[in-house]
C-alpha cells in the first residue's frame, strides 16, 4: 500500500503539507526499493510529461541525476514543486517541461532541497 500524501505544484510552488488522502495498492514486484509515496500533480508547468491531476510516484531521496524529474522544496523548505533538475557548473536549475513557465534558479537566498525522484506517472481516465 503506497500512501497518497497530497498535492504538489506543477506551476507556482504551493505550501508543503503532507495529508494522507488514501492508499494505492501496488504489487511489490513492480516497485523500486526505498520509501515510496504518491503526490497528485496540480498545475501544468510539467505538461505534457505530467498533466494536471496525475498521480506521481516518488521515491524518497535527496539527490537526482541531471535531467530527472524531482519533488523539490523551495522558499526555505516551506513550498513544494515538481520540476526537472538541471545541474550546470555548480548551479542547480529547476526546469518546467512547459516552456510557458520560467525556470527556478537555486541560490543562497533561494535554496532548494530535493525530497524525491519521480518514478512513474499515472492518470485516471
Amino acid at each position: 500500500m503506497i500512501p497518497v500524501i497530497g498535492e504538489i505544484s506543477c506551476g507556482d510552488p504551493i505550501t508543503a503539507v503532507e495529508n494522507i488522502e488514501g492508499y494505492i495498492a501496488e504489487p511489490a514486484s513492480r516497485l523500486p526499493s526505498g520509501i515510496l509515496f504518491y503526490l497528485r500533480a496540480k498545475g501544468d508547468s510539467m505538461a505534457p510529461t505530467i498533466e494536471n491531476g496525475a498521480l506521481v510516484l516518488i521515491r524518497e531521496q535527496d539527490d537526482v541525476e541531471n535531467g530527472e524529474v524531482a519533488a523539490v522544496l523551495v522558499n526555505g523548505g516551506t513550498e513544494a514543486t515538481l520540476k526537472r533538475v538541471k545541474k550546470d557548473n555548480g548551479t542547480l536549475l529547476l526546469i518546467p517541461d512547459n516552456r510557458n513557465y520560467p525556470p527556478i534558479i537555486a541560490t543562497n537566498e533561494n535554496p532548494v532541497r530535493v525530497i524525491g525522484k519521480a518514478i512513474r506517472v499515472t492518470r485516471e481516465l
